[in-house]
C-alpha cells in the first residue's frame, strides 16, 4: 500500500516539475510576446488615436471659443479645457493596460504557476491545508491578472462599436466649430472695416456679427455636452470595465472552486465633469 502511495507521489511530483518547466521555459515566452497579444495591441492603439485626437479637438474647441468676443465664452472655454486632463488618464490607462498585456504573462508562468506546483508538490509529502489552498490561488490569481486585460478589451471594444460613430462625429463637430470661429473672426474684422467707411450700416453690422458669435456659444455648449459623453464612454470602457472583469473572474472562481481570493473594496468616485454642462447651462 505505502508503495503505490510513493510511487503516485512520484508521478505527481514528476507531472508537477514537468508543468513548471513548461511554464517557464515555453509558455512564459510565448505569452509575454507581443506577437501573441498582437490584436489586444492593436485594439490599445485604435483606441489611443481616437482618445488622442478628442485631446485634440477639446484643446482647439477651448481655444477657439475663448477667442470669441463676450463674458460668456472664458467659462465655457474653461470647462471644456479642463476635460482634456481626463483624456490624459485614459491615455495612461492605455499605455498601462499595453504594459501589462506582456508583463503578467510573464509574472504568471515564470513565478506564479512554477511556485504554485512547488506548493502542491511540497503538500504532497506533508499534507498541509494550507500549502494546497496557497498553491491554488497563486495559480488561480496568475491566470486571472493574465485574463483581465484581454477580457476587458474585448468587452470595451463591444461596448465602443456602438459609440464609435458619436464619437468621430464629436471630433468632426470640435473641427467645424474652430473653423467657423474663425471665418467668423475673418468676417467681423471686414465688416468692422466696411463700418468706418459706411457709418450708417453699423446696426446692422454689430446685430450680424452678435447673432453669428451666439450661434457659435450655442454650439460649443452644445459640444461640451457631447465632450462629456464621449469621455466618460471613454473612462468607463477604459478604467472602470477592466475593474468589473476583475471581480467577475473572481466571483466566477469562488462559486466554481471554492476559493477565496482576498480583494480590497474600491471605491469609484466619479468624475466631476458630469455635471459641468449643467452648470454652463444655468
Amino acid at each position: 500500500m505505502d508503495s503505490v502511495i510513493n510511487k503516485k507521489n512520484i508521478i505527481a511530483t514528476v507531472v508537477l516539475l514537468i508543468v513548471a518547466l513548461v511554464s517557464i521555459f515555453g509558455i512564459s515566452k510565448i505569452a509575454s510576446s507581443v506577437e501573441f497579444h498582437k490584436k489586444t495591441i492593436k485594439s490599445l492603439d485604435d483606441k489611443k488615436i481616437i482618445v488622442m485626437e478628442l485631446t485634440a479637438a477639446t484643446v482647439g474647441s477651448a481655444t477657439a471659443i475663448a477667442a470669441i468676443p463676450g463674458d460668456a465664452t472664458l467659462p465655457l472655454a474653461n470647462q471644456i479645457m479642463d476635460l482634456s486632463g481626463y483624456l490624459i488618464i485614459v491615455i495612461g490607462v492605455i499605455f498601462f493596460e499595453k504594459i501589462l498585456l506582456t508583463l503578467t504573462g510573464y509574472i504568471t508562468f515564470t513565478f506564479l504557476i512554477p511556485i504554485a506546483c512547488l506548493l502542491y508538490g511540497i503538500y504532497i509529502y506533508v499534507r498541509k491545508d494550507s500549502l494546497r489552498n496557497l498553491s491554488l490561488k497563486l495559480a488561480m490569481f496568475g491566470i486571472i491578472i493574465f485574463m483581465i486585460v484581454p477580457i476587458s478589451v474585448k468587452i470595451s471594444n463591444l461596448i465602443e462599436e456602438s459609440y464609435k460613430a458619436t464619437i468621430n462625429q464629436t471630433i468632426e463637430e470640435a473641427n467645424e466649430l474652430q473653423n467657423d470661429v474663425e471665418d467668423q473672426e475673418a468676417t467681423s474684422e471686414e465688416e468692422n472695416g466696411l463700418w468706418n467707411k459706411i457709418t450708417s450700416a453699423v446696426s446692422n453690422v454689430v446685430s450680424s456679427i452678435g447673432n453669428a458669435f451666439s450661434e457659435l456659444i450655442e454650439k460649443g455648449k452644445q459640444l461640451l455636452s457631447n465632450f462629456i459623453d464621449a469621455i466618460a464612454v471613454l473612462l468607463i470602457t477604459t478604467c472602470v470595465i477592466p475593474i468589473a472583469v476583475l471581480f467577475f473572474i473572481v466571483w466566477i472562481v469562488k462559486i466554481i472552486f471554492d476559493i477565496t481570493i482576498p480583494v480590497k473594496k474600491v471605491k469609484l468616485n466619479m468624475p466631476k465633469f458630469l455635471n459641468k454642462a449643467k452648470d454652463v447651462e444655468e
